[in-house]
């Protein structure tokens, strides 16, 4: 049998908390690499140099990239997360330009109201305050915006063509979303938001579809995502075991940040203003509980 019956309810409650599934009104594992679901934006592949599709969908990660005007795609979770990339002294041999290092990463969280502990101590890479950002020039601002990222997993079905092509289907393949900037609220607005209460990201899937940006000189393209209401998804067993894989793939990822975010501390490595921001939250929370 392949449904909800074989499924634990106590497994599936302590899954909807930590995945954050809900839309309101397991043990440590290794990190799991999926596959990487983004919007091509390119006219030629990056190493065969052929023509292929942009504002198609593909995988990156996988052994044939097969591109696609649309997929459908059942989100599993969704959480907010804060990285901060910077530049190394060391030149890419093939880009010519300096490459890039994760100098700090937060811990994913479900929502701007928990914490953001991050490796080095502090909370969501330093970030300040929405007061604090909004006086800064707009380069600083671009740069502290470019850490926040919503990272959405979930299951990827469609049918697409490589740059020879072959044609290729997915179904149901795991898959990771990592969304910034002009990016960063589609899935909230065009998919979570909509939603009904007490349902669960896991019961729709959405056919997703990109549009063309452009400003300038600078052309981009943004995901839009088409919900199915009408439709709800049972959870099947595949389902729901995938889940638990993401789960324990956070946890893990957790575990990691957290043992040197408690390091940093111990080393002395907490600046003042982060002890400020600890501080203020601390204080929220004890207004909270007086309240």
């Amino acid at each position: 049998m392949n449904d909800l019956t074989t499924i634990d309810p106590a497994e599936l409650q302590e899954l909807q908390a930590e995945l954050g599934t809900q839309i309101q009104g397991g043990e440590e594992s290794a990190i799991v690499k999926v596959p990487y679901l983004e919007i091509n934006g390119r006219s030629k592949h990056k190493v065969t140099k052929k023509p292929i599709p942009e504002g198609h969908f593909f995988l990156r990660g996988t052994e044939e990239e097969a591109y696609a005007e649309s997929v459908m795609f059942r989100p599993l979770c969704s959480h907010i997360q804060y990285f901060h990339w910077g530049e190394t002294d060391e030149i890419d041999p093939k880009t010519k330009k300096k490459k890039r290092k994760l100098l700090n990463k937060s811990i994913p969280i479900i929502n701007s109201r928990q914490e953001a502990n991050d490796r080095l101590g502090t909370i969501a890479c330093g970030m300040p305050s929405w007061d604090d950002r909004k006086l800064l020039d707009p380069a600083e601002q671009k740069r502290w915006r470019d850490m926040q990222n919503r990272v959405t997993r979930g299951l990827v079905t469609y049918t697409g063509k490589t740059a020879d092509g072959k044609e290729v289907s997915y179904e149901n393949q795991p898959v990771i979303m990592f969304h910034k900037n002009s990016n960063y609220s589609g899935f909230w607005n065009q998919f979570m938001r909509k939603l009904p209460k007490g349902k669960n990201l896991y019961d729709y899937q959405a056919k997703l579809t990109s549009e063309y940006n452009e400003n300038g000189s600078a052309t981009w393209y943004t995901f839009n995502y088409e919900p199915d209401l009408s439709n709800p998804l049972p959870l099947t067993t595949d389902v729901f075991q995938t889940m638990q894989v993401f789960k324990q793939s956070i946890d893990a990822e957790k575990k990691q940040v957290m043992d040197a975010y408690f390091s940093a501390i111990k080393e002395g490595s907490v600046d003042n203003a982060a002890m400020k921001a600890l501080g203020d939250s601390l204080e929220e929370d004890f207004e909270d509980a007086a309240a």
